[in-house]
Formats: C-alpha cells, sequence, structure tokens
C-alpha cells in the first residue's frame, strides 16, 4: 500500500482541481470503482489466457465480461457502490468475496459447456486469484483516497441554513449531530431575512442578516447545499427566498413538504431520519462535471487550432481598418452570478457610453465595414474559445449577458422572475436558446420569456449528446442567417 503522506502530496493539485471545479462527489468515486471493476477482470481474463490451456485470449477476455455480470449485479444487489461501503474494510473485503465467487461460478460453467474438464482448474486458478488481486488492491487504493478525501474535507457537503427560528436550531443540531458520518456535513453559516429580530447565534454559529448576504457569500465561497428551515406559514417568504436563490449552483432542502410548490426538481431527501423537500439542485456535479469539462477543453482547443488563420485574418484585417483596439472587452455575467471578461473580435466603433444594456440592432452606425462582415459570420465571436480554456464559459450553454440588461424597459431578471436560475451554469458560445431563433436582439418580453425557457431547459436536460447536437446544429446552420448581425 503506498504511504498515505505521499499518496496526499501527489493528489493534491488534482484535489485542488476537482475543488474549484465542483468535479468530485461520491457519485464519481463510485462510478470510478465500477470501471476499475471492469477493467480488474478483464485484466484477470488476460492473465488467464496465458495459463497452459486451450482457452485463446479472446474467449477468455469474453468468459470475464460474462462473469462480470453476476459480479455486478451481487455488488449492486449488497449495495456495494456506496461511499460508507469505502470506510469498513471488513465489510469491503466480504463483499468482495460474494460477488467474485458468483462470477467464478458462472465463468466454471461456461468453461465446462465449451471446454474439457482438463482447462478449467488451471484457466479458473488463474483467472480468481488475479481478479482477486486486482479488485483487492483497488478496494485498497480507494480507501485509501477515501481517508485523504475525509482528512482534507473534500467531499463535506458544505450546507447554509436559512431561518434563524427554532427550525434552524433543530437543523444546526442534527448536522453537528454524532450521528452523521465523519465530515459529512460543514455548516458555513446561518442566514435569516429578520435576523434583527430573532438570537443572534445558534449554537455558537453567528447569524447573518439579508438572503442577499448569502447570495453574496456563495460568490466567493462554494455552497453546496442550502436548507431552508422556516415554518410552513411562512410560505410567502420562502417562495420570495426561492425566487432569489435560483442563481447559487446548489441544492436547495426545505424540512418539510408544501403542496403549494410547483418546481420540477422536487423530491424527498433523508438526512438521519429527518425528511427535508429538495426544491433545485446543482445541475453539473460529479461525472457529469468532469464530462463537461473536458468536452469544453477538448472543443476549445481544436476550436482554437482550426480558426486560428481566421482569427489572424481578422485582426489583421481589423488593426488596418483602425477606430480601436483588435480585441473587444465587455464585462458579463458568468456561473454563480459572476462577473468576468468576455473576448470578442471589436466590431463597431468605440463608444464609451454604451454600457450594452440594450443590446444592438441590425442597423447600428457604429458598426464597422469589417465589423458587419464578421458578425454576419459569427467570427467576431471565435475568441470566446479563449474564455472557455480560461474557464469562465462553456462551448454550450446560456448566453452571458451584460449586468442589468433591458428588455423592453424593464431589467431582463425583473422581467423574467427566472432569469437568474441561467447562472447555475457556465455561459456558452452557443446554446439552445441561440439554434432555436433567439439570436439577435431580445427586445420584447415574449422573446425573452422563451430564450430563459430554452435555456432552463438545456440546463434540466443537459446530455453531452444534446451538446454534440448544439454544436453540429450551430456549425451547418446557426453561425448565419437572419437573425445573425
Amino acid at each position: 500500500m503506498p504511504d498515505p503522506v505521499e499518496f496526499a502530496r501527489s493528489t493534491a493539485a488534482l484535489e485542488q482541481m476537482m475543488r474549484q471545479r465542483s468535479l468530485l462527489s461520491h457519485g464519481l468515486i463510485n462510478n470510478a470503482v465500477k470501471l476499475g471493476d471492469i477493467l480488474c477482470l478483464c485484466a484477470a481474463g488476460i492473465v488467464a489466457s496465458t495459463a497452459p490451456t486451450s482457452v485463446t485470449l479472446l474467449q477468455s477476455l469474453l468468459i470475464s465480461l460474462v462473469a462480470l455480470y453476476p459480479f455486478r449485479t451481487v455488488s449492486g444487489n449488497r449495495r456495494v457502490y456506496r461511499w460508507d461501503h469505502y470506510q469498513s474494510l471488513a465489510r469491503e473485503l466480504a463483499d468482495l468475496l460474494i460477488g467474485l465467487v458468483a462470477a467464478s461460478l458462472v465463468a466454471w460453467l461456461f468453461l465446462r459447456v465449451f471446454h474439457d474438464g482438463t482447462v478449467t482448474t488451471p484457466w479458473l486458478t488463474h483467472w480468481s486469484v488475479t481478479a482477486l488481486l486486482c479488485t483487492g488492491a483497488l478496494r485498497l487504493s480507494i480507501r485509501l483516497l477515501v481517508r485523504v478525501m475525509q482528512a482534507r474535507k473534500v467531499l463535506t457537503h458544505r450546507v447554509a441554513i436559512i431561518g434563524a427560528s427554532d427550525e434552524g436550531e433543530a437543523v444546526v443540531r442534527l448536522l453537528q449531530s454524532d450521528r452523521l458520518s465523519g465530515n459529512a456535513y460543514e455548516i458555513v453559516g446561518i442566514f435569516d431575512d429578520r435576523a434583527a429580530r430573532r438570537q443572534q447565534n445558534l449554537n455558537g454559529i453567528e447569524v447573518t442578516q439579508g438572503i442577499d448576504a448569502l447570495i453574496e457569500f456563495s460568490r466567493r465561497n462554494r455552497v453546496d447545499v442550502i436548507v431552508v428551515a422556516l415554518p410552513l406559514l411562512a410560505r410567502e417568504r420562502i417562495a420570495s427566498m426561492l425566487q432569489k436563490l435560483n442563481s447559487i449552483p446548489a441544492d436547495i432542502l426545505l424540512l418539510m413538504e408544501m403542496n403549494w410548490l410547483n418546481v420540477k426538481e422536487v423530491k424527498l431527501r433523508d438526512v438521519d431520519g429527518y425528511s427535508f423537500l429538495q426544491v433545485a439542485r446543482r445541475p453539473l456535479v460529479g461525472s457529469r462535471a468532469l464530462i463537461k469539462v473536458i468536452e469544453d477543453y477538448i472543443v476549445a482547443t481544436i476550436g482554437v487550432i482550426l480558426t486560428s488563420p481566421i482569427m489572424i485574418a481578422t485582426a489583421v484585417a481589423l488593426k488596418f481598418e483602425g477606430g480601436g483596439p483588435v480585441l473587444f472587452r465587455q464585462r458579463r455575467i458568468g456561473f454563480n452570478n459572476r462577473e468576468f471578461d468576455i473576448f470578442k473580435f471589436r466590431s463597431m466603433r468605440i463608444d464609451p457610453y454604451d454600457d450594452g444594456a440594450r443590446g444592438t440592432s441590425e442597423d447600428d452606425p457604429r458598426i464597422t465595414r469589417v465589423g458587419r462582415f464578421i458578425r454576419k459570420y459569427s467570427i467576431d465571436e471565435l475568441p470566446q474559445l479563449f474564455n472557455v480554456l480560461r474557464g469562465e464559459m462553456s462551448v454550450v450553454g446560456p448566453r452571458a449577458h451584460v449586468p442589468n440588461m433591458l428588455v423592453g424597459n424593464q431589467v431582463y431578471y425583473e422581467a423574467v422572475v427566472e432569469y437568474t436560475a441561467r447562472h447555475r451554469v457556465k455561459p456558452g458560445i452557443t446554446g439552445l436558446a441561440q439554434i432555436s431563433g433567439m439570436r439577435g436582439g431580445i427586445h420584447t418580453e415574449e422573446r425573452a420569456r422563451r430564450s430563459v425557457e430554452l435555456d432552463l431547459d438545456y440546463i434540466s436536460s443537459w446530455s453531452p449528446w444534446l451538446d454534440i447536437v448544439i454544436m453540429a446544429r450551430t456549425l451547418f446552420a446557426g453561425l448565419w442567417g437572419r437573425n445573425v448581425f
């Protein structure tokens, strides 16, 4: 077994990336163990094929894959792929042996059917011993990883509690109790919109006044779970809070079921016998977040390489045309309401009095000759690939808008109350709304509402395949048209 100190040092950089991007989760660890089991049994098949028998490598691998089914079935029925199992060595090894016995029996049956009895014992011996050693080493490594992760609180759920009431105090006692395993939950703050009229601390934790304070806190600090611990009679306050909290990429739990809620993601969640109503969830976490990040970096890197001649030519043309810098930077709202500078090729003459809140019209006189061409074919958007590589944007996601974007005479988030929920994921260069005709000016409340609906549909139904479809439609149909200017 590797030294725990050296193991911790070698994984520090990876752990830091995971912590920043919310990629590491219990589900991701479980999926890694499942994949590791597949590789271990295949490795056992390769080793068993070297035994002095007539079983070929291909046959050996096929038998291993067949034996994988009972192994996974037994492991699933015994709920082996759960975080708490990795903390008990004796229980883990017992479950592993039971699964391998079932797999070995199936492998033995296949050998007896398709080969004579002389090959059964040597092949099965090689296979069983290798499978036990590989899966055992995997489990010990995962156990070591769990110990390191627990010590560093990497997988600790950071919880913010809303409500300095009796219900809030009950939640604090629950999360601080010895019944909950290890470092599963960490209370990062207690917030209350009426804190001035309530007690100033709960169980030694200071109460902060205002839901806006929680939103601001979440911009600077990771918050995984928000527990709304208010009485049922406060349903109007809770409904108002949920609209504000929509922009925070965290699970939102209510202490009790409320039949007046109409939220798509509502489900019951149990914490040590206490029932909470989950009314929102982090859209991308664990394996899903990892896949999304890998997709973004691969696509953005390939995009920069393939479009670099176009970007160089555009930069040269803009430089010769004059009228300002080649690149245009503008503040936009991104993930978790954080502002960032978006990169675009400058397509208009510089206007120091324009904050971008009203967008751009097709006949805007500030658009330059080169600017009109690059806007027509969406070339001005290409520098956003560098925003993706900087981790500020995704290739596919909701459109990044300027702060206080206007729809008519109203701010966007006031005209469409669901607007801030778009900030639960990174903004994208393209998205479902863009390929559905929502490019160009969003100047009416009807178009604004439809654009937000499409963005929220994308967030709730995200999959790698959906991203591929959106990127393909963008390349072949979405880079030009009457709504592109």
